[in-house]
């Protein structure tokens, strides 16, 4: 046989180029999805990360003003938000130092908690308070202190045994 008739002529047309910049557009496009995308999504998880971060420390500083604010008739509920509001004054140290370094995990948590210090400033401010009014009855107490004073024998807790 002859060896023209076994070859096939390749023609240099606009359809062979054509293919050949559809193959490499094809394998740029996916260099870019195996490569851009995972950057793009790594850099979407830190703007997520950014944004919580900002929420929290927005939801702080409500809070604490809210605690730095509040006024009452009743002196117990006024007090307790005293206490509250040192504890959110540290929290404000710690996190004025750690912020930048907080992984998602640890924001979640103070953000629990800056919830659980909402509701201790919601029911401070309808005038219910966490602390009991007891009443010490000294008088077992200053009798116990005459008698030692006159002289009298008293029992101690070893000797009753």
């Amino acid at each position: 046989m002859k060896k023209n008739l076994m070859s096939a002529k390749f023609k240099k047309d606009y359809v062979a180029y054509l293919a050949i910049v559809i193959f490499f557009f094809i394998v740029t496009a996916e260099m870019f999805m195996a490569i851009g995308i995972p950057l793009h999504l790594r850099s979407e998880n830190v703007w997520a990360e950014q944004v919580s971060r900002q929420e929290m420390i927005d939801s702080f500083d409500g809070i604490r003003n809210g605690f730095s604010r509040f006024r009452s008739k009743n002196d117990r509920a006024e007090e307790e938000a005293k206490i509250a509001g040192k504890c959110l004054n540290a929290l404000a140290d710690y996190l004025r130092r750690y912020q930048k370094v907080m992984s998602q995990d640890q924001i979640q948590e103070v953000e629990t908690d800056l919830f659980e210090f909402k509701i201790i400033l919601e029911k401070l401010s309808s005038d219910q308070v966490y602390s009991k009014n007891l009443n010490i009855d000294p008088t077992e107490f200053l009798a116990k202190l005459n008698s030692e004073s006159t002289g009298a024998a008293t029992s101690t807790p070893a000797e009753k045994k």
